[in-house]
């Protein structure tokens, strides 16, 4: 299965993401915040990362600006945005910087396997 990355700050959302995918086979992997987020996406190799917008010490957008700065040896396949806003500019910047985003108060549990599942089968974008 996949190699998923899930950084997310509220233990009870990580846990609960992270209890559904490894139960559905994923390989699940965890960060708390931007700097450790930074450092684990920045090796590289994950079919799906699940990065929270707001998270303590670096964003989520932040994170992803540093990494197309330096971008991993080891391309990661897809960035998903979590987040609870909906703002228009912050989804039109998750958008360029990503390859979508889910906004979790519209996202039950059981839907976030066929989510995950969805952007997993998509084609991989182009590095810039």
């Amino acid at each position: 299965m996949a190699k998923i990355l899930i950084v997310e700050d509220d233990e009870l959302l990580l846990s609960l993401y992270s209890d559904i995918l490894t139960g559905v086979g994923h390989e699940v992997d965890r960060a708390e915040d931007g700097i450790e987020a930074f450092e684990k996406i920045k090796m590289g190799g994950w079919d799906l990362i699940l990065l929270d917008i707001i998270i303590p010490k670096i964003s989520g957008l932040d994170v992803m600006e540093k990494v197309r700065q330096t971008p991993p040896a080891n391309p990661n396949k897809c960035v998903v945005f979590l987040t609870n806003l909906d703002k228009e500019e912050e989804i039109k910047k998750a958008l360029v910087l990503g390859d979508g985003y889910i906004i979790k108060s519209q996202i039950a549990p059981g839907d976030l396997v066929s989510e995950v599942n969805r952007y997993l089968s998509k084609p991989a974008k182009p590095q810039n």
